[in-house]
């Protein structure tokens, strides 16, 4: 834990609730039997972390929420890091809850909020095209006003538990501008199709829409900033997911370099080693420090700053991430390589985040044109 991030006394209990239970639900045996398959993330699982809240944490309580914020979820997402721990968290509890209650009206928002923090509806989110990445808004849906409400049609890319999820809320062009929109996931006109990827640890699947009847969600008006806003915040809560698990990388292989002996003494002693788990340590810190600022900032800060101060966070997380895995895997030697080892699974998990919501070149490209530089 960094030493200028302070968590009060309620933050401290978050996090150590989370640590324990998370770490007990979903260690090493576990992440490992759901990712190849010999067992699964259940309705159980997930019905037991909506009942602690964490669904719905940063919701405020009319929305049926634990009132709590942006701070308090990176704490949940950092632990969930740690353990790269598998399920719907960021799919259902950040992208598809920040997206209705940022651009649904209250009405609608309500209604469809309840069962997903109660943990009875999985959602998943359709924007921005493959792992909602794309560079502008809308994507590749279009909606068409029609008899039943609204028609879908169009390519929605590769989503994040597009294959697990019950709901579908999407981001759609419309009338000329933005539209989000929700469609059962099993419903006529909706193609899912699994899709792999190197981390073994988080599904995904195509889906594209051919005239599915879905229900319009926002009113049409300010729509494009709000659901921006949300994949910022989404963003800034990623990237405490990907601290989280660079952190457990900088852990473990400081443990191993305290065991691994080599010429009679531990390869921890050597200079060349401890320089480069000691530069680690401080991009990982620097990457944490901008996690919680962002957050802070997210919580009731000049919103203003939020879309360069997201960018810039997503871009050094998903770097210090991508580091720490590169570095643990050599540091470890060969058995970094090895399937029995656990490293190669937060480097694969680390890779695939960092193009989740904007690859480190996207997002310093779009700081550059905030900044207008």
């Amino acid at each position: 834990m960094s030493t200028t991030v302070i968590y009060n006394d309620e933050q401290e209990e978050i996090r150590d609730v989370a640590r324990r239970l998370v770490g007990s639900d979903f260690g090493s045996e576990r992440v490992r039997a759901i990712m190849e398959e010999r067992e699964e993330f259940t309705h159980a699982d997930w019905q037991a972390i909506a009942e602690l809240g964490w669904v719905g944490i940063s919701l405020p309580e009319e929305l049926g929420g634990a009132g709590y914020g942006p701070v308090e979820r990176c704490i949940l997402l950092e632990e969930m890091g740690r353990a790269v721990m598998p399920g719907p968290y960021l799919s259902s509890a950040v992208l598809a809850v920040d997206l209705i209650a940022a651009a649904a009206t209250p009405e609608i928002a309500g209604g469809l909020l309840g069962p997903i923090v109660e943990g009875a509806t999985r959602a998943a989110v359709v924007v921005r095209g493959d792992l909602h990445a794309g560079p502008t808004l809308p994507g590749g849906v279009v909606a068409v006003p029609g008899a039943g409400g609204f028609a879908l049609s169009g390519d929605g890319g590769v989503v994040v538990d597009g294959d697990t999820a019950d709901l579908l809320i999407v981001v759609a062009a419309v009338d000329g501008g933005v539209g989000l929109f929700a469609v059962a996931a099993d419903a006529d006109g909706v193609a899912r199709s699994t899709r792999s990827t190197i981390d073994q640890t988080r599904r995904f699947a195509a889906i594209s829409f051919d005239g599915a009847t879905a229900r319009r969600l926002d009113h049409g008006t300010g729509t494009t900033s709000a659901i921006e806003r949300a994949l910022d915040g989404a963003a800034i809560a990623l990237s405490a997911e990907m601290i989280g698990g660079a952190q457990r990388l900088i852990a473990m292989t400081v443990d191993y370099a305290k065991d691994r002996e080599q010429f009679g003494v531990p390869i921890g002693t050597f200079q060349g080693i401890k320089h480069r788990l000691a530069d680690l340590a401080v991009e990982v810190d620097a990457a944490r420090e901008l996690v919680y600022y962002a957050a802070d900032v997210l919580d009731g800060g000049d919103a203003d700053q939020l879309p360069a101060l997201a960018a810039a966070t997503k871009a050094a997380a998903s770097d210090a991430y991508v580091h720490a895995g590169g570095e643990a895997i050599q540091l470890h030697g060969g058995i970094g390589f090895t399937w029995e080892h656990d490293a190669h699974l937060f480097y694969k998990r680390a890779l695939v985040s960092a193009r989740i919501l904007g690859t480190p070149v996207d997002q310093r490209a779009r700081l550059k044109e905030l900044l207008g530089v």
